[in-house]
């Protein structure tokens, strides 16, 4: 099948590529520079010049190809409210070229504008958070899910806080360097707070099979594991060989700034959807904490020691 994936070289959308290679599945990827370019035909992918800004592209890749995987993202939090509309618009694009093709369009949310799920591992029917900054992003939610509604098999895969492997993504890099640099790995009072996580590989597999199976719809959780934020930290603090501990709200806001909001909620998904329907089983049994302390983050601890 001849998929257009946008995303394709960022940390989530390089290693669904990846897996779609791997299964046979032909590749067009959207590409905003000549680097995007090689990097995409060096993988095999057959590279479209152009951006989410440019929807022109995007109905093009969506038009010449058999199914649409949306990863692609700002992840620029200081930003959010465009990145939000950006990717709502580039939704409305997709919807226009896919509308009553019954192809699949497979895209991407987030846990986060649900909040403060408390002790609640949270199905795909639990209530947002109204009062969440980040509820904008769950509109676009039920806008990519209401595309069902013109003929286009529209799934939607909602990632955890952590997606985490491969030395990457936003959150816990961003734990590592602080910790890194202030010589302490910090949680907020008692870090209690439990958190969802997914390897980056277990996530890209769902993405294949939402795709290969003819019969998903709708929206699915991804989360493997549910961790706190203590320990989090503290496997931190052994990578690093630095101190963990607690401090106070009001100085985990100065030290963590726009990040605060995610590091200090409880914000745990249910994947039980995802593992009767589709038979996703995650491969990565070892976890996040034992990836940071023991696996793909070890090269912070190098780092570290530079300094």
């Amino acid at each position: 099948m001849k998929v257009f994936l946008t995303g394709a070289t960022g940390y989530v959308g390089s290693v669904v590529a990846e897996k779609l290679l791997e299964k046979g599945h032909a590749i067009l990827g959207l590409a905003r520079n000549e680097a995007s370019e090689a990097k995409l035909k060096e993988r095999g992918i057959t590279p479209l010049r152009g951006d989410l800004q440019d929807f022109d592209s995007v109905k093009k890749g969506a038009n010449e190809a058999a199914a649409v995987i949306h990863t692609a993202f700002s992840h620029n939090f200081s930003d959010y409210t465009n990145a939000v509309k950006l990717d709502g618009k580039a939704v409305a694009a997709f919807a226009e070229s896919l509308a009553y093709t019954n192809k699949p369009f497979i895209t991407t949310s987030t846990s986060s504008f649900l909040g403060d799920t408390k002790g609640n591992s949270a199905g795909e029917d639990y209530p947002f958070d109204q009062n969440s900054p980040r509820l904008p992003r769950g509109e676009v939610e039920q806008n990519a899910l209401a595309l069902l509604q013109k003929g286009i098999r529209s799934v939607v895969l909602r990632l955890p806080l952590f997606v985490y492997g491969r030395g990457g993504s936003s959150f816990v890099p961003f734990m590592i360097r602080q910790a890194k640099d202030t010589g302490a790995a910090n949680y907020v009072e008692s870090g209690a707070e439990r958190v969802s996580a997914v390897h980056v590989e277990d996530a890209a597999d769902l993405y294949v099979l939402a795709l290969e199976t003819g019969t998903a719809k709708g929206l699915f959780n991804v989360s493997s594991e549910a961790v706190s934020m203590k320990d989090l930290n503290e496997a931190i603090a052994r990578l690093l060989n630095v101190k963990a501990g607690s401090i106070s709200i009001k100085k985990a806001k100065e030290k963590f700034g726009k990040m605060f909001d995610f590091l200090s909620i409880n914000n745990q998904l249910s994947p039980e959807k995802a593992r009767r329907e589709l038979g996703w089983q995650p491969k990565f049994e070892k976890g996040i904490l034992d990836d940071i302390e023991n696996g793909s983050y070890r090269n912070f601890s190098v780092e570290a020691r530079r300094f």
